[in-house]
């Protein structure tokens, strides 16, 4: 049930620089939102830090309490766990079903407690016990933890690439990702892109063969990298080459009016892409500014059967502008008679960078309820017709209950997702927005270079990036120090 609070409340923070973050995330998941808008605000934040304490005081608009703690390591929870448990008091209602975790990987945490040598049933209780999730999620969130477990034992030679390519034919509504329209671009920005995205899979290849690393899984997102010229494309897909065979590739498709190119990937090793109709309701897409048809989906999808990708992942999100329950039970009817090996349910999390965000068609978004009938329809058809959920993520400061979550016929997980999700195994990133992530020697911890997102900033620090990953890669990999 929303609060008034959480419909429409601001807050205001006022303590230690290093803390703000963490209040913004905790404070998002209840439903408030900064500052910067015109609303009423419902909840202040006081922090202090005084001899050796962390003074913390809240109020939810006429409700107050606060709490001294001593200087711990474990401060940050301390301060997580009050204001999720104040909230709850001061308004009556109980924790969301996620207790107290609030990150974006909660399966991370199952992992750790695997570490620990706990098993299923000890993993549930402990997130019951001591982060308050309820028994349904605690159940599942053990469940798919478990199914990843093979995934996720570390073989420090094996990693994973990203080639990140941010370009699109049209902005979605729903969408906050920094991509460039394709049309805008001219023949020799485009070049110049495809040459230092070149460039740097090069360095990448120069690191695996330096330091036998073995690429098991590739990922090429964005954006829509089949928006790309075919001839830029192949310029990047050849680069790509060298890596292979591995034992996933997976090439973003996801938009039906790119769809030309499926042969081209198809003839350079891709085994696995999106098809993403995000819905099957013209109207819907109409608003949303795809500019595609419900039609162009199943042609979509049958090309890609016909041509032989073994591995194909639908996405739909549920909550989307004027949707329906009944527009997602079409949906799923869809899906389940065209049985694509991995589907993934998103929610829609609005986010302040999406044109959705200040258009009117913000209005017609969902309530919460109809929202989690959508994303229950859709896990009671798919797991029906036999699919199991393998990942799991949460949006950051999604206000919500929900998490996206992808569903995968028996056999058929999509490996790199886990892989990148639980965070057990290098990423080498190429491309604007890439981020190189090193698991270090503890399995646990990274370090992380990340490439600038804008496309001009990218090509111009790219050789600076290439030093700093090479830095990283050798602490990690050739045993120099810091």
């Amino acid at each position: 049930m929303q609060t008034k609070s959480r419909q429409n409340a601001t807050y205001t923070y006022s303590g230690p620089e290093k803390y703000h973050a963490l209040i913004g995330q905790v404070m998002a998941s209840l439903g408030y939102v900064g500052g910067h808008e015109e609303r009423y605000v419902g909840a202040s934040i006081i922090l202090r830090e005084e001899d050796g304490h962390l003074h913390l005081g809240c109020d939810f608009e006429s409700w107050h309490s606060e709490v001294s703690v001593l200087q711990s390591d474990q401060l940050r929870s301390v301060v997580k766990d009050c204001l999720l448990h104040w909230y709850s008091r001061a308004y009556g209602i109980p924790l969301s079903p996620w207790g107290t975790l609030i990150g974006v990987r909660p399966t991370k945490l199952v992992h750790h407690l695997f570490d620990q040598g706990m098993d299923t049933a000890a993993a549930e209780s402990c997130l019951r016990r001591t982060y308050h999730v309820a028994a349904e999620t605690a159940a599942d969130l053990v469940r798919i933890a478990d199914l990843q477990r093979p995934y996720v034992r570390r073989d420090a030679k094996k990693v994973s690439l990203y080639i990140g390519i941010p370009f699109c034919p049209s902005h979605c509504l729903y969408c906050s990702f920094p991509s460039r329209l394709i049309g805008a671009e001219t023949a020799g920005q485009l070049q110049a892109f495809a040459d230092a995205v070149t460039a740097d899979l090069a360095d990448i290849y120069r690191l695996c063969r330096q330091y036998d690393l073995q690429v098991h899984t590739i990922y090429m997102g964005g954006g829509t990298p089949t928006c790309l010229p075919e001839k830029i494309l192949e310029q990047i897909l050849r680069a790509v080459e060298p890596f292979l065979p591995a034992a996933e590739y997976t090439v973003e498709a996801g938009r039906p009016d790119t769809a030309t190119v499926l042969p081209l990937l198809r003839r350079y090793g891709v085994d696995r892409i999106s098809v993403n109709p995000q819905t099957m309701q013209q109207r819907i897409l109409d608003a949303l500014g795809r500019h595609h048809t419900v039609e162009d989906i199943y042609s979509m999808y049958e090309q890609a059967k016909r041509i032989g990708f073994p591995v194909v992942n639908m996405d739909f999100i549920a909550g989307l502008p004027g949707q329906t329950v009944e527009d997602m039970q079409e949906n799923m009817k869809i899906v389940c008679q065209l049985v694509p090996e991995n589907v993934t349910i998103h929610t829609l999390a609005l986010k302040k960078r999406a044109p959705l965000f200040h258009h009117p068609l913000r209005q017609d978004i969902p309530s919460e309820q109809d929202t989690a009938d959508m994303v229950h329809l859709c896990r009671a058809s798919l797991m029906k017709q036999g699919y199991i959920p393998y990942y799991l993520y949460r949006q950051k400061y999604m206000a919500t209950t929900f998490a996206n979550v992808g569903y995968a016929l028996p056999g058929k997980a999509g490996v790199y997702n886990i892989e990148m999700m639980e965070e057990r195994q290098t990423v080498l990133a190429a491309g604007p927005g890439g981020a190189t992530k090193f698991v270090l020697p503890d399995g646990h911890s990274l370090s992380k270079v990340y490439m600038p997102k804008e496309i001009e900033r990218y090509v111009q620090a790219l050789s600076d990036r290439m030093v700093q990953r090479r830095h990283l890669c050798a602490i990690s990999y050739g045993g120099e120090d810091w």
